[in-house]
């Protein structure tokens, strides 16, 4: 999943919406002198991406792309899912869009996300962009969308217009992967909210943590 899923999926369990935005910049274990609240936000992250990519429907959406751009399918799948849920919005969060949004990036600029080996810098300079610039609104119209991927396509290791893969669905497929994304986004809700539960009762074993993560 892309960040605005993930920021949602923050909301409903309860987690740190900085943490679970840390997931795609923390590689290998987590250090054990990290914030909880982060440690258990990156560690769904993780239980979150990994439910999602093994999931039917978003491996239907990644099938639903030929070559070329079936190598770059999950990423176009995870950002068409953030397309479909700025289009759903109301269906999954009883606060509007413009104000989660709002309340979001503030919690994420203002909160102390540091470490000296992680994040030597603070934020990421990414997320930190992120919210600066209102990245998330621009995800529900199509042109928004293929600037993002565009965006992202700049950062690959051999840059590429991946915005251009949207230009290789038909309607029946943007149909086909809107329906499926209907269907699988209430089951990730409850994954998340199950796993945060799990996560924050492991981590309890190991550290003393505040009431709320109980």
């Amino acid at each position: 999943m892309n960040y605005l899923a993930h920021l949602q999926l923050a909301r409903v369990s309860g987690t740190s919406p900085a943490g679970n935005l840390l997931g795609d910049f923390v590689k290998g274990a987590v250090p054990d002198d990290l914030a909880c609240e982060l440690v258990i936000g990156i560690r769904l992250h993780r239980r979150i991406d990994v439910f999602t990519d093994a999931h039917p429907e978003h491996r239907a959406v990644v099938a639903s792309f030929q070559p070329p751009w079936r190598r770059f399918g999950g990423i176009l799948a995870d950002m068409l899912y953030d397309h479909f849920l700025s289009l759903h919005w109301s269906r999954f969060d009883l606060q509007p869009l413009p104000e989660f949004l709002d309340s979001s990036y503030a919690v994420i600029l203002g909160g102390e996300v540091h470490h000296p080996a992680l994040f030597p810098d603070g934020l990421p300079r990414p997320l930190r962009r992120m919210a600066e610039q209102d990245w998330l609104s621009t995800y529900a119209r199509i042109d928004g969308l293929r600037q993002a991927l565009d965006g992202i396509g700049r950062r690959l290791r051999r840059p590429i217009p991946l915005g251009d893969g949207l230009d290789a669905l038909d309607g029946r497929q943007w149909a086909a992967i809107e329906e499926g994304f209907l269907r699988f986004y209430p089951q990730l809700i409850a994954f998340a909210a199950a796993e945060a539960i799990t996560i924050s009762a492991s981590l309890a074993q190991q550290r003393v943590l505040p009431d709320r993560f109980l």
